[in-house]
C-alpha cells in the first residue's frame, strides 16, 4: 500500500465511520476492487479505526468532562442524573463487548463476502429510511430503552451495518430528541470503539503493513472524523437524517450489480 491509498482509506474511514454508512462495509468493498488480500485487509480496518476512536473521544471531551463535574456536584438531581447516564452507558455497552468477543472469528469471515456486505448496506439502508417516519416525543434514555440501544449496537460488528446509524435510528423511531439521540449514541459508541481499536492494534502483524501509508491513513481519519461529527451533529437535529437510507440502499444495489 502507497501513501496515496493510506490517504484515501484514511478519508474514507473518516467519513463512513461517523456518518451511518458503515466504514467497514465501504473498505471491505473498496479493498476487494483494489484486490488486497483479506489478511492486509483486516490488519488495515483495525489500523484505520483507531483515528476515528480518537476523533470521537476529542469531539465528546466537553461532555465528558461536564459529565465529570456533575459526578461531584452537591444538587442529588444532578448528581443523579450524572450517575444514571454512566451506568446506561456502562450496561448499554456490555451487549457488543460481548458480540466482539463471541463472534469475531464468524464476522471476519464475512468480510471476504462480498454479496453478504451489500445486503446488509441495504438493510442498514431501511433502517436509516424509516427515521423519516419518527416523531420527537422528547422521551428520556432510562434503563430498557439504553439496554435496547446498546443490544442494537452490537449488530454493528456486521459489515455493512452502522453503529451510529443503528443507534440514532433506534433512540429517533422510539421518540429520542435528535439532540440526545446524538450524544448518548457517541457517548455509547466511545468505550467500544476505542477499546476494540485499541485490541485490535494489539493483534496486527505489522510485517504486513508499511507504517508511512498507515500512519498518514490514521490521521487522515481522524481529522475526517472530528469533522464528520460536526457535520452529522446538524443533519441529525435538521431531521434529515433518513436521507442516508437513501445513499445505503443504492451502494447495495450498485455492489450487487458490480459483484456478479
Amino acid at each position: 500500500m502507497n501513501w496515496l491509498e493510506g490517504i484515501v482509506l484514511g478519508l474514507l474511514q473518516g467519513i463512513t465511520e461517523i456518518l451511518p454508512v458503515s466504514s467497514d462495509g465501504h473498505l471491505a468493498l473498496l479493498l476487494h476492487f483494489w484486490r488486497i488480500s483479506p489478511s492486509v485487509r483486516l490488519n488495515l480496518t483495525a489500523a484505520l479505526h483507531l483515528g476515528t476512536a480518537l476523533a470521537i473521544l476529542i469531539f465528546m471531551l466537553p461532555r465528558i468532562f461536564t459529565l465529570m463535574r456533575n459526578l461531584a456536584d452537591t444538587q442529588s438531581p444532578v448528581r443523579n442524573h450524572a450517575r444514571r447516564l454512566i451506568l446506561l452507558i456502562i450496561i448499554g455497552t456490555l451487549p457488543a463487548l460481548g458480540a466482539g468477543l463471541l463472534l469475531e472469528p464468524w464476522v471476519e469471515s464475512l468480510f471476504v463476502q462480498k454479496i453478504v456486505t451489500s445486503i446488509l448496506f441495504l438493510i442498514n439502508g431501511t433502517l436509516l429510511f424509516t427515521t423519516r417516519f419518527a416523531r420527537n416525543r422528547n422521551r428520556p434514555i432510562e434503563l430498557p430503552l439504553g439496554i435496547l440501544i446498546g443490544l442494537i449496537q452490537s449488530t454493528a460488528i456486521l459489515p455493512a451495518i452502522s453503529r451510529s446509524g443503528t443507534t440514532i435510528s433506534l433512540a429517533l423511531l422510539l421518540g429520542v430528541n435528535t439532540a440526545t439521540a446524538f450524544e448518548f449514541s457517541f457517548l455509547l459508541a466511545l468505550p467500544v470503539t476505542l477499546g476494540a481499536a485499541i485490541w485490535e492494534l494489539l493483534k496486527l502483524d505489522f510485517s504486513l503493513l508499511s507504517p508511512g501509508p498507515v500512519i498518514s491513513g490514521i490521521m487522515v481519519a481522524g481529522i475526517t472524523g472530528y469533522l464528520m461529527l460536526m457535520i452529522l451533529r446538524r443533519v441529525i437535529i435538521s431531521r434529515n437524517f433518513w436521507w442516508f437510507g437513501i445513499y445505503c440502499w443504492a451502494l447495495g444495489l450498485l455492489s450487487l450489480l458490480l459483484l456478479r
